[in-house]
C-alpha cells in the first residue's frame, strides 16, 4: 500500500535541531509521498516579508529532502518512478499565497522548484477572504490574476482555507480540478472551515480530492471529547455521497498546534494509527483508495 498524505505542517518546524521527518509524521509501515506545506500567514505583514519567508521554507525543504534521499516530485515521470520502486517521496505546497502576485517573478521561480500545490489564502489576505474572517469579499481582483495564471503554468488550488465566497469565486476564475488538501464536511461537522455538500460535490465532480484533517475542531462539535474514531463518520459521509474515489489523506500533522484526538500520539507513525483503525472498519481496496490510490490518480492527471 502506497500512502499519500497532502497536507504536512511539518516544514514550519523544521530547523537545525528537528529535521523534516520525526518519529510520528510520515508512515512507517508503508512507502509514502508526503506534501510538505511553507505556511504563509497574512498577519498585517508586507508582501516582501512573507516571499522571504516563503523563500526560506523552501530553501530548508530542497535541503531536507536531498539529506534524506526523498524523491522530490514536480513531474509525473518522477511520480511514477517514485510509486513503481516503492520510493519514499515529497512534493512542496505554499499554504497562504505567501505576498505572492500572479505576474511575480517570484510565482514562476517556485514553480521551476517543484510547486505543484498552492492555496490562496489562510488567513485573509490581498488575494482571497479566509474561512477563518467574519468578512467575507471572496476572491479579490488579484486573486483571480492568480488563479488564471496558476492554471497556466499547471499549479493545483487547494481550497482548504477558502471563505465560502472565495470559494465559489475560484471555481469561476479556476477551470482546472480543485483540491482541498486537508478538509472535512460540514454536514458531519458544521464548522466554516469545513467543506458544504456542494462544495464537495463540486470538487469530486471536478475529478478533485479531499484530504482527511484530524484537528479537533473540524471533526465534532466536541472537540475537547473527541477520539481518533470521530474521523469516521467523515469517512463514511464521503463514501456514502460520492463514492470511493474521491477521498484521501491531509492529516495536517503539526498544523494543529499539537492538538489531535484522543488515541492520537507523538510517540509513534499518526499515520499507521489512522491506517490500523481504517482497515479494522472499511474493506482493504476502499483503504487503498483513500491511503493514496486517489490522491495518486488526481496527481497523475495534474503533473
Amino acid at each position: 500500500m502506497y500512502i499519500v498524505d497532502l497536507h504536512n505542517d511539518s516544514l514550519s518546524l523544521t530547523n537545525s535541531e528537528r529535521g523534516l521527518i520525526t518519529e510520528y509524521n510520515v508512515p512507517y509501515a508503508n512507502p509514502f509521498l508526503q506534501v510538505f506545506a511553507a505556511y504563509i500567514p497574512f498577519r498585517g505583514r508586507s508582501p516582501e516579508a512573507r516571499r522571504r519567508e516563503l523563500m526560506k521554507y523552501v530553501n530548508v525543504y530542497l535541503y531536507e529532502v536531498d539529506r534524506l534521499g526523498l524523491s522530490h516530485i514536480d513531474d509525473v515521470r518522477k511520480l511514477y518512478s517514485a510509486t513503481d520502486n516503492l520510493s519514499n517521496a515529497a512534493m512542496l505546497s505554499v499554504e497562504g499565497g505567501g505576498g505572492l502576485l500572479a505576474d511575480s517573478e517570484e510565482l514562476f521561480t517556485l514553480h521551476k522548484m517543484g510547486l505543484r500545490i498552492m492555496s490562496l489564502c489562510w488567513d485573509s489576505n490581498e488575494l482571497a477572504s479566509s474561512s477563518r474572517d467574519e468578512a467575507d469579499e471572496g476572491l479579490t481582483h488579484e486573486g483571480r490574476r492568480m488563479a488564471k495564471r496558476c492554471a497556466e503554468l499547471g499549479i493545483t488550488l487547494d481550497v482548504s482555507h477558502l471563505s465560502d465566497r472565495s470559494f465559489w469565486h475560484l471555481c469561476d476564475a479556476y477551470p482546472l480540478p480543485l483540491i482541498a488538501t486537508h478538509s472535512n464536511f460540514r454536514d458531519v461537522c458544521p464548522h466554516k472551515r469545513n467543506l458544504t455538500y456542494d462544495m464537495a460535490k463540486e470538487i469530486a465532480m471536478r475529478g478533485g480530492v479531499i484530504g482527511l484533517n484530524l484537528y479537533p475542531e473540524f471533526l465534532s462539535e466536541s472537540p475537547e471529547d473527541v477520539k481518533a474514531d470521530a474521523i469516521l463518520p467523515h469517512v463514511d459521509y464521503c463514501l456514502e455521497k460520492f463514492g470511493d474515489n474521491v477521498l484521501s489523506l491531509g492529516l495536517d500533522i503539526d498544523g494543529t498546534g499539537g492538538v489531535y484526538p484522543r488515541g492520537i500520539t507523538t510517540d509513534s507513525s499518526i499515520h499507521d494509527r489512522i491506517l490500523d483503525m481504517l482497515l479494522s472498519r472499511y474493506p482493504t481496496s476502499v483503504v487503498e483508495r483513500i491511503a493514496g490510490e486517489n490522491a495518486l490518480d488526481f496527481l497523475r492527471g495534474v503533473l
